[in-house]
């Protein structure tokens, strides 16, 4: 073989295999083009809902109840099949009772995850979130919150499953007139959340001619509050009203007996957790206390079966604000069916019209066979009808729960059709 021929046979050799390269990574690109994208859509076939709680601080105990119940949402949401826009997808995180915090992780999962709606935040965290909610077109929406202010800036990508803290305010009121008391001093942490629903109290205690011997805010998170219990305790109340967290209050609870007070207790929602007994001492409030807050009417089968399901699944009593929290993704997830839209925009639109105007369903797989079907809903919840006002909340029923042995125990039911919020 010449020189020339042996050149040319080279020259062709390594055509040829450049072509078997290139058309190697023409059949890897065409694969990574046509097959790795329907595997990717696949396993994207989901939707990102924020769940934005305190774990910690002092509502620590009731994130945590919201955080697992809306797990238990979705988990009911998911074995249905989830939604149009895939199954729900949560990522959580803690606010750590900060509003600042509160709007940093809302905007990392807004902007970083995708979330379609932020739901949990406390009151304080969930007013600081309306403009971003409006902003980002992401609905917000709280089991909780019952703050006054969202009165005025609730009902657009603002919602709550639990009324306005007037009607806190007028249970407790209620109950202390009730209750024929003649001196009555309030403690008021300084906070939204136990603010607001104080002076709803504060005005009906005065009304009915009761003694208002004291009105005292305080600040969380003092070593001691005994200072503002001297004024207190000198007026010798019948009943002290402590809106206060879970930390606070128990230290005011503990300087206020060892102080010599011998009279009857009113916590507010946040003191309605078992813990309460063991650090302050069940024998200090047995046959003294009494607790308010808002609650489902348990006569309900749809608390019932919520019920059921939750002593299954968490192995005790479904906790405060826990049949709120159950409720409130199951609306997100049925106003994404209505919709038909992966969006905050989606879910804002149709939110209401699948909590009134319908053929009743109390689970979302009822909910999403009904709307496959055409049909308007209703969606009746465990913590009862939700049917939003113009700012973005339900009426609500409330239950004032005594101690005894060591327990909270029911007291007395005011069911909503008592209260105008």
């Amino acid at each position: 073989m010449t020189i020339a021929l042996k050149a040319e046979t080279k020259k062709y050799q390594r055509f040829f295999k450049t072509m078997g390269f290139c058309l190697g990574i023409f059949a890897m690109t065409l694969v990574s083009t046509m097959i790795l994208p329907m595997r990717s859509a696949h396993a994207e076939k989901q939707v990102t809902v924020g769940v934005l709680v305190p774990l910690t601080g002092e509502l620590g105990e009731f994130g945590t109840v919201v955080a697992r119940s809306i797990e238990l949402g979705v988990k009911q949401i998911n074995t249905a099949g989830g939604t149009t826009c895939g199954k729900i997808r949560l990522v959580t995180r803690d606010t750590h009772g900060n509003p600042e915090r509160g709007i940093r992780e809302a905007t990392k999962m807004i902007e970083s995850e995708g979330a379609v709606a932020v739901i949990g935040p406390e009151s304080g965290v969930m007013v600081a979130l309306v403009d971003l909610a409006k902003r980002k077109k992401t609905v917000i929406m709280s089991p909780y919150a019952g703050t006054i202010t969202l009165n005025k800036l609730g009902g657009d990508f603002v919602y709550r499953t639990v009324s306005s803290d007037l009607g806190d305010g007028d249970a407790s009121g209620m109950w202390l007139t009730e209750k024929g008391y003649k001196k009555v001093a309030f403690l008021v942490q300084n906070e939204e959340s136990t603010i607001s629903p104080a002076q709803v109290a504060k005005k009906i205690v005065e009304k009915s001619g009761m003694k208002l011997t004291d009105f005292v805010i305080f600040n969380p998170g003092q070593p001691s509050y005994q200072a503002e219990l001297i004024s207190v305790l000198a007026h010798n109340p019948d009943a002290i009203y402590l809106a206060g967290g879970q930390q606070s209050g128990v230290t005011v609870i503990k300087e206020a007996t060892s102080g010599g007070f011998a009279g009857e207790w009113l916590f507010t929602a946040d003191l309605a957790v078992p813990e309460v007994f063991d650090n302050v001492g069940a024998e200090h409030i047995n046959g003294r206390a009494y607790v308010e807050f808002a609650d489902a009417d348990r006569s309900l089968p749809e608390f019932k079966a919520f019920e059921k399901l939750y002593r299954e699944e968490e192995g005790k009593e479904p906790g405060p604000f826990a049949s709120n929290s159950f409720d409130m993704i199951n609306l997100v997830a049925l106003a994404i069916e209505a919709s038909g839209q992966c969006s905050g925009s989606g879910i804002n639109s149709a939110i209401r019209d699948v909590a009134d105007g319908g053929s009743v369903v109390t689970t979302f797989a009822e909910g999403k066979a009904a709307l496959a079907k055409g049909m308007n809903i209703n969606f009746e919840g465990a913590s009862g009808p939700l049917k939003f006002d113009k700012s973005g909340g339900v009426s609500g029923a409330y239950s004032i729960q005594a101690a005894k042995n060591g327990k909270w125990a029911n007291e007395k039911f005011y069911p909503a059709s008592v209260f105008k919020n």
